[in-house]
């Protein structure tokens, strides 16, 4: 059965935030105006996590607020596959019907809480299945992130910076960005922006969200 969320094309805004990514010793503290509909509300009204995004020529800024968890966050890279970790895939060329990952796009996957990093949120950029090419050499050290614990959950903060993404000076002038979220959690399971696992989310950037940059 073809999910509720697949069956529209979505051009999202995502709000400029120039005051972004703050002093280092703070969370990126994103507006209430960056608040990003997930299609998956569409199938499901039973949604245990919010989103936010901005930008601004510096860089991209996201917010993922998951909620309903018993347990900690927990993972390592050596097991990443069974860890909790959040994956941000960008780009920053979205064509219509394209269907193969460019050199312009990017997955940063986040481990909220890393158990080889004293319990302090890490992150990676992975290779796509089956992306073309690659454009720069990416530096994930080079992000900003953030984890504040809750009694049933945790916030992610995430501040990319523009040097770190292919394609990224060009965007004040294109003013579009694909964008897909995914959480992949232990105990909640698979979290999508949309549509999940059963759909090449991973490496087909046609099934990613267009943002339009406000």
């Amino acid at each position: 059965m073809v999910p509720p969320s697949f069956l529209f094309q979505y051009a999202l805004p995502m709000v400029r935030a120039d005051q972004l990514p703050g002093s280092k010793d703070s969370a990126l503290r994103l507006p209430a105006a960056a608040t990003v509909f997930l299609p998956a509300q569409l199938n499901t009204t039973d949604i245990p996590w919010t989103l936010k995004a901005a930008w601004n020529t510096d860089g991209l800024g996201f917010e993922i607020r998951l909620r309903k968890k018993s347990f900690p966050p927990a993972g390592r890279w050596s097991a990443v596959q069974s860890s909790d970790r959040v994956m941000i895939l960008l780009d920053t060329r979205p064509a219509v019907g394209l269907q193969r990952a460019t050199e312009f796009c990017s997955l940063l996957t986040v481990l909220p809480l890393d158990d080889d990093a004293d319990d302090q949120p890490s992150a990676r950029f992975i290779e796509i299945a089956q992306q073309r090419t690659t454009r720069v050499a990416q530096d994930a050290r080079r992000s900003r992130l953030d984890t504040v614990q809750a009694r049933d959950g945790y916030t992610l903060s995430v501040w990319i910076p523009g040097s770190q993404l292919p394609g990224f000076a060009e965007l004040a002038e294109t003013r579009a960005l694909g964008l897909y979220v995914i959480i992949e959690d232990s105990e909640l399971g698979q979290l999508p922006m949309s549509v999940g696992g059963d759909f090449p989310i991973a490496w087909n950037p046609s099934l990613w969200t267009r943002m339009e940059l406000a």
